[in-house]
């Protein structure tokens, strides 16, 4: 047999072990490595004006501002650059009310969204970009069993990947434990998240509320500590945020203490993606939307707004996504005095150092080698800061109201091959003009 022959034969075993292969990395998915982004589906983007009704009034607070699945699958690019790897959905079932809560029928969409098909293309789009939807699921209906086959309904129409569960406290943790069963004999990595922690409730993720009462208060005015949220011992499995629908937004208390919501809203996204707990954003906080008690909080998205806050979510998404230390990893504090902290994460053999200064000066912070490492570097992945060990320590020089994620590296030293090249082409061309000039001469 041929060499060539033995090559073309050898092709479709490649990419069988290929696609093996492929197909175990996606098994590979962990909760902890979602970052999901949460929207109101009613106030987000009009994408189907057929389907606005009596029409729309951005002037009344409680009705429908024309926001559809249409509108989602147009901005599913928009999600996605920022590093979203889940969309949560709020209620889209038939209802009287724009935000969903007063379900009719849970086995229809709501005329004001679209309709089914349109929920199977908006996920069948979402999976071609590597992306998961949820839907918050309405558990108003007394009946168990049909709570179970309805959700189960919703699986096999659409092929959605998880459920938001809002009022757990409705149904026993029994209950729970069979629903999460049931989902997830259906679809083995479905997604549950709950609004509050119960033992044996089957849920992948808890609503943290506390961790918004408390980020609240640190990050929407600068020269505050964070102890009180690391006292709280999060963990990975804690989903933590700043806005959602029941909450003042987080712009509005930054205004209050006569701050600008900006860095206020930079400081927090920085401490959440770094900190145990998978980040929920909301739908808005990436324009630093403001709004006080619901539906004040509830107003029409604004997609031609200033990209600096956009930006800053995308840088931090590529960070966590390429450190699965920040994922998954312990905390460490190292340093903390009144907003300027620096921690440590470490997940198996891997560290990173997060610094915050949540103040209004620039800082400067010594660390002891023994508590980082010895004769290594540090490189920013933020700011693009990097230094080394000095004398038995790492000297930490940091901008008021920023924050930097360290890559621990072995020490690059000069960058010879760079440096002579800088020396050897001037060099050249020097010795060059010297042989010109004297040949010149000659002549």
């Amino acid at each position: 047999m041929s060499k060539r022959l033995s090559q073309l034969l050898l092709i479709p075993f490649l990419l069988f072990y290929a696609s093996q292969v492929s197909a175990a990395e996606k098994e590979e998915q962990y909760i902890e490595d979602e970052i999901i982004y949460s929207l109101m589906v009613d106030r987000f983007n009009n994408g189907d004006t057929s389907n606005d009704g009596d029409g729309i009034n951005y002037n009344n607070p409680k009705g429908y501002h024309g926001g559809d699945i249409e509108g989602i699958i147009r901005k599913l690019d928009y999600i996605q650059t920022m590093g979203f790897t889940t969309i949560s959905l709020s209620p889209i079932f038939e209802s009287d009310s724009f935000d969903g809560s007063s379900v009719h029928h849970l086995k229809k969409v709501d005329k004001h969204f679209g309709t089914i098909n349109d929920v199977k293309r908006l996920v069948s789009e979402a999976h071609t970009r590597d992306m998961k939807i949820i839907l918050q699921f309405i558990t108003n209906n007394k009946d168990e069993q049909y709570i179970i086959e309805t959700a189960k309904w919703w699986i096999e129409q659409t092929d959605i990947d998880g459920y938001y569960l809002k009022d757990t406290e409705k149904f026993s943790s029994q209950f729970w434990s069979k629903f999460s069963k049931e989902m997830k004999t259906l679809k083995r990595n479905f997604i549950l998240i709950g609004d509050a922690e119960r033992e044996s409730s089957g849920n992948d993720l808890f609503l943290n509320g506390s961790f918004y009462k408390e980020a609240s208060n640190v990050f929407s005015k600068p020269n505050q500590s964070i102890k009180s949220l690391l006292d709280q011992e999060i963990d990975s499995l804690s989903a933590t945020f700043i806005d959602n629908e029941d909450e003042i937004r987080f712009t509005r208390k930054a205004i209050e203490n006569k701050f600008h919501p900006g860095p206020r809203i930079r400081m927090a996204l920085a401490y959440m993606y770094t900190a145990p707990g998978v980040p929920i954003i909301y739908y808005g906080t990436e324009i630093a939307l403001d709004g006080g008690k619901a539906p004040d909080n509830l107003k029409m998205m604004d997609f031609q707004t200033r990209e600096e806050l956009i930006q800053y979510i995308e840088k931090l998404a590529k960070v966590r996504h390429s450190l699965p230390v920040l994922a998954k990893g312990n905390i460490e504090l190292l340093y903390e005095k009144n907003g300027m902290a620096i921690y440590k994460r470490t997940y198996r053999n891997e560290s990173v150092i997060v610094a915050l200064n949540n103040t209004t000066e620039t800082q400067k912070v010594m660390i002891s080698n023994e508590e980082i490492t010895e004769n290594k570097e540090l490189r920013g992945l933020l700011t693009g800061d990097i230094f080394h060990e000095e004398n038995g320590h790492y000297e930490f020089i940091l901008d008021r109201e920023l924050a930097e994620v360290y890559e621990i590296k072995e020490q690059t030293g000069p960058n010879w091959p760079l440096i002579s090249v800088f020396i050897l082409v001037p060099g050249l061309f020097l010795l060059f003009l010297i042989i010109a000039k004297r040949r010149g001469t000659v002549r």
